[in-house]
């Protein structure tokens, strides 16, 4: 049997089911009690996950059912109560009205217009080297607006495959799409409402220890080496593996000179707004879905704003929030059970407790990274992150740097199947798998050999 066909064998669903119910009725009958069950229940899940026979977000509601007939309503349903989970929802509608405003097309013209300028006689390379530049740096600074990579990615992805059909060359093409994407991607681990794995961490980090990292100060901590410093070096990777030849031409973009409109302007002013009551939680205090909320009131106020209700489309995938739902559940139904009091007893004989910190958040970062083979990073987040809580309060470590190297992990992947970005990154764009997962694993690898040694440093002194 070809590799291919063993995949497409793997991912049938009579196969995946199958396989998640042999899993979970093993796991059922070899451990007892309610921590059986929930394991059981959680084990279900993973197989399914990983295997994606139908939607993430179809299993976490096979999921919540489960949960609620084995244990209770409550605990089933816990997830919707979770601030973490509506900044989410509330970040779908930002990108809607985001998309509705015209704002991202506007930008896109704007930045390309800019960037190119009139002169049609400029060096292809010249020209790539400094659009490239501009879309990702652009790219990277709708991080602070919209949370949510995927969010992003959707939103601005058809923007850059049109404008690297302004050039002839197939590799310029593909790096003015990958360039800003992989910049909005690998740059949101340094923002606290950049990206889904760090709402979930920061969620069960307050949720279960009572632990809250603040917007200001994941920025602080992290932006510096893993936001602005990362971009920067992806740019750089993507730059020297694509890049036009010499002979190659490209064209000036058409409405080139069209300015914004009133409606774009707004919705820029709506997530700045938003933007300053994330930046200034050291003050208030409030939790980003806060600021969130405060963005979609303004987008989709009668006369004032400039989205309507009635006009969201099917683009919009509401059903995700099924899935981290899910997710939270899951976290909180394995504390209750005292699993994960179990498993941190076991990560305690694992990882050198008495050692460094920094050795300690290596062992963290390659624990965390060696379960991304084994399951999407927003799985690996909701099944670790419970077990690491506990560990890190029994161990006496603190929690944020502990946390922190998780992230890390949870935005170092190779394969488009440890994530749901990668995944519509591959999906919306004419790509091949080679040159997403080529690319994937060089800014990774670059991460883990020239960054994590400056940041894990960096903790070193601060705590």
């Amino acid at each position: 049997m070809k590799r291919s066909e063993a995949i497409e064998v793997a991912r049938s669903p009579g196969f995946a089911f199958s396989l998640a119910t042999a899993i979970a009725v093993a796991t059922w009958l070899l451990a007892s009690g309610s921590t059986a069950t929930m394991l059981s229940i959680t084990l279900f899940c993973i197989v399914l996950w990983v295997l994606t026979p139908i939607p993430p977000s179809y299993t976490g509601l096979i999921g919540i059912g489960l949960i609620a007939v084995s244990f209770s309503t409550e605990l089933a349903l816990v997830g919707f109560q979770k601030p973490a989970t509506w900044l989410i929802g509330f970040g779908l509608l930002m990108g809607e009205a985001t998309r509705q405003s015209g704002l991202a097309n506007g930008v896109g013209r704007w930045i390309a217009t800019r960037t190119i300028g009139d002169s049609s006689d400029t060096n292809p390379i010249q020209t790539y080297r400094r659009l490239l530049l501009a879309l990702s740096i652009g790219a990277h600074a709708l991080a602070f607006l919209v949370p949510s990579a995927l969010v992003r990615i959707l939103a601005i992805a058809p923007i850059l495959r049109e404008l690297g059909l302004l050039f002839d060359s197939r590799d310029a093409r593909v790096g003015i799409y990958l360039g800003p994407l992989f910049a909005t991607f690998y740059g949101s681990s340094g923002i606290l409402t950049a990206d889904l794995p760090n709402i979930i961490i920061s969620g069960f980090s307050q949720s279960i220890a009572g632990h809250t990292i603040s917007w200001s100060e994941w920025w602080l901590h992290m932006y510096p080496v893993m936001g602005f410093v990362r971009v920067l070096l992806v740019i750089g990777i993507v730059y020297l593996l694509f890049r036009p030849p010499a002979d190659s031409s490209f064209e000036l973009p058409k409405d080139g000179k069209q300015t914004e409109s009133a409606t774009q302007r707004r919705m820029l002013a709506f997530l700045l707004v938003g933007t300053l009551i994330w930046a200034t939680d050291f003050v208030h205090g409030f939790h980003p879905v806060i600021g969130a909320i405060v963005v979609v009131i303004l987008a989709f106020l009668p006369e004032i704003g400039i989205a309507d209700f009635e006009d969201i489309g099917s683009d919009v995938d509401f059903s995700i929030i099924f899935f981290i739902a899910a997710v939270f559940a899951i976290g909180d139904g394995l504390t209750e059970t005292g699993f994960t009091d179990s498993a941190a007893t076991y990560l305690l004989d694992l990882i050198p407790t008495d050692g460094p910190l920094a050795v300690i958040l290596i062992s963290v970062f390659l624990i965390t990274f060696a379960l991304t083979f084994l399951m999407e990073g927003l799985a690996v987040a909701s099944v670790l992150t419970p077990v690491l809580i506990p560990y890190i309060d029994a161990a006496g470590l603190p929690f944020t740097p502990v946390l922190l190297a998780e992230v890390m992990a949870l935005s170092s992947y190779f394969f488009p199947y440890q994530s749901a970005v990668l995944i519509v990154i591959l999906n919306e764009g004419d790509l091949e798998a080679r040159e997403l997962i080529g690319t994937t694993i060089a800014c990774s690898v670059a991460t883990m050999l020239l960054l994590l040694p400056i940041q894990f440093g960096l903790f070193t002194v601060f705590y």
